[in-house]
């Protein structure tokens, strides 16, 4: 086991490249799932529910009556008869989609965009390499020849059956010239599963296998297949992404070289260069510091809507548009993030006055205006060329192969940046962080160990490091029970360091008169966890199993935890108190003997 301790490393100043602005994310809407107004005509075997539970080995799902989740209640009769598939009324091009899903174990579904394009829903817990056909997977088309074979997700980032989990896919819709003649392939921006990307930039030729078409078109329906396994889903949000068309015309500059700072000294100089252009360029600038850009021009917007812009150059600058103010940035850097403003527009002729002033030798020139509104997409209003791509850091990663490695960093916890950390990696691609003040796991992941490029690469800013798994979030706290502790943790904690057995560490630590050794080991399809309490007044000690918004009892043994987020497994001759804690609640064993326990997701 190499174990690393990462320092903070006085580099020179490295400025990464020139920063794009930043993509706002639309406002998606909701699906209404206290109806089924949404989907035209749905079959019997689509059910509202309001509650569901299931055990990674039940290819059922328990249901209980409400709204808000949408449940395939599968039966073999139904089997491969597309009839029982679930089809919007709504009809779409490009698109944003987000749900969360439930697969019971072994079940199979899809989602087609325009009915013709499907991502694959399956239960792949577990599999090592990842077909088209597993989850995430893009099927191959029906196209004959050369059509696509399907793609593999680049990774599995499948959760255990019976859990929640989350997908989100921005689809781009085919294009066609105006005699129908297609022009693009429809395609997949991209595919996130649990916040792992399967795909970007995936061309399909033609639908799929089990579409609804086989023809191709600019708008189709959304759907669901119901007629291949039991799943549900909940949280369906969606946005169209229209193409937006705004033209700027009649655009004239005038350029300030260590004359002129702002607009009203502008009134007053005389520019060095000044005249018409079709786009703004911050290439018009010479000099790279020291200088003012004004420009000048108007703008067709499309539509009457409310319309938010987005910039980023270095130094100080605004945009007016009929004389109204909309963004103003003060001392902005290129390789951070973008002002942002939004304002109302009414369809037609507006003008607008956008300039910047540089005054900061070390940064480098550049310049962006980005427009976008509601359920369209972002669309630049500056030349390509004015804002260069930023160089993207290259990903430093640890891997786990030859045998276990344990990585000490900061990480990011419920939006706290905690200092203590070390992840432990394991060749079996299980792998958790631990809070070595708190002596709690703080995540759990599988695939791919650790991703350190925040670490290592220049600066080493912000010195965090992040999973490269999908992971599920724990509470991370310690595992002494004291429901008197006015706060979530435990003050009188103390580490002590930790042993290896064949590279796995168990860690040491005491808490008042006790002393607890914490051993985290992968096992299964999960982590193993032996805890063991020494000392006065172990006896009257409570071991905090777990902690969650909720703990569900499922029998033998098994516990969900926080709505369904992951597994708890302690011997099913084991009786655990769960009480409630500071909102939430706690699965609690008593310390007298020693404790295990498995994780399972």
């Amino acid at each position: 086991m190499r174990y690393r301790i990462i320092l903070s490393l006085a580099v020179s100043l490295l400025v990464a490249g020139f920063s794009q602005a930043q993509r706002i994310k639309p406002r998606l809407k909701e699906v209404s799932l206290n109806n089924l107004e949404f989907f035209q005509t749905p079959t019997a075997n689509w059910k509202l529910i309001g509650e569901i539970q299931a055990g990674y080995n039940d290819t059922m799902l328990n249901t209980a009556k409400g709204m808000g989740i949408l449940h395939n209640d599968f039966s073999r009769a139904i089997q491969n008869k597309p009839v029982h598939n679930l089809v919007t009324k709504m009809e779409h091009g490009d698109m944003m989609l987000e749900f969360d899903f439930m697969m019971a174990k072994g079940s199979n579904s899809g989602v087609y965009f325009q009915s013709r394009y499907e991502v694959q829903l399956f239960d792949s817990w577990g599999v090592k390499t990842p077909r088209s056909s597993d989850l995430g997977g893009l099927y191959q088309t029906i196209k004959k020849g050369n059509g696509m074979r399907g793609k593999a997700p680049m990774k599995n980032a499948a959760l255990a059956p019976g859990l929640w989990q989350h997908m989100e896919i921005s689809f781009q819709a085919p294009r066609f010239d105006t005699k129908g003649n297609k022009t693009a392939d429809a395609r997949f921006i991209y595919v996130k599963l649990n916040g792992i990307t399967l795909h970007e930039n995936i061309n399909v030729d033609g639908p799929t296998i089990s579409a609804s078409f086989e023809d191709e078109k600019p708008y189709g329906p959304l759907m669901i297949q119901g007629d291949h396994g039991t799943f549900a889903i909940k949280n369906i949000k969606y946005a169209a992404q229209d193409d937006l068309n705004v033209d700027l015309h009649d655009i004239s500059y005038q350029y300030f070289e260590k004359s002129a700072t702002n607009l009203a000294e502008a009134k007053t100089t005389k520019p060095n260069l000044q005249g018409k252009i079709n786009a703004l360029d911050s290439r018009l600038a010479p000099a790279r510091d020291k200088f003012l850009l004004v420009f000048d021009g108007k703008m067709n917007i499309p539509a009457t809507d409310s319309y938010t812009f987005s910039s980023l150059f270095s130094g100080t600058g605004s945009l007016e548009i009929d004389g109204k103010k909309v963004l103003e940035a003060k001392d902005l850097f290129l390789n951070g993030s973008p002002v942002m403003g939004t304002t109302a527009l009414k369809a037609g002729e507006h003008t607008f006055k956008f300039w910047i002033h540089k005054d900061l030798d070390w940064a480098r020139p550049g310049l962006s205006l980005y427009i976008e509104k509601t359920n369209s997409k972002s669309i630049a209003l500056h030349a390509a060329a004015s804002m260069p791509d930023r160089s993207p850091a290259p990903l430093i990663a640890v891997k786990a192969e030859s045998g276990p490695e344990m990585i000490r960093s900061f990480m990011n916890h419920n939006n706290r940046k905690l200092t203590h950390v070390v992840s432990v990696g394991d060749p079996a691609q299980v792998h958790y962080a631990y809070d070595l003040l708190q002596g709690g796991i703080l995540q759990a992941w599988k695939g791919d160990f650790l991703n350190t490029t925040d670490m290592w690469h220049e600066r080493g800013e912000p010195q965090t490091a992040t999973p490269l798994g999908a992971p599920i979030v724990l509470a991370g706290n310690c595992p002494i029970y004291e429901k008197t502790t006015p706060k979530d943790s435990i003050t009188d904690y103390q580490y002590k360091g930790y042993t290896l057995s064949a590279g796995v560490p168990t860690f040491s630590y005491t808490y008042k008169t006790l002393s607890i050794k914490d051993k985290i080991q992968p096992e299964g399809k999960g982590l193993k966890r032996s805890i063991t309490v020494s000392g006065e007044g172990k006896e009257k000690t409570m071991i905090r199993i777990a902690q969650g918004s909720s703990i569900t009892p499922l029998g033998k043994g098994l516990y969900s935890i926080s709505n369904q987020s992951y597994f708890v497994q302690i011997p099913a001759d084991l009786f655990p108190k769960i009480e409630n804690f500071l909102g939430q609640q706690v699965l609690l064993l008593p310390a007298a003997e020693a404790i295990q326990y498995q994780l399972i997701w």
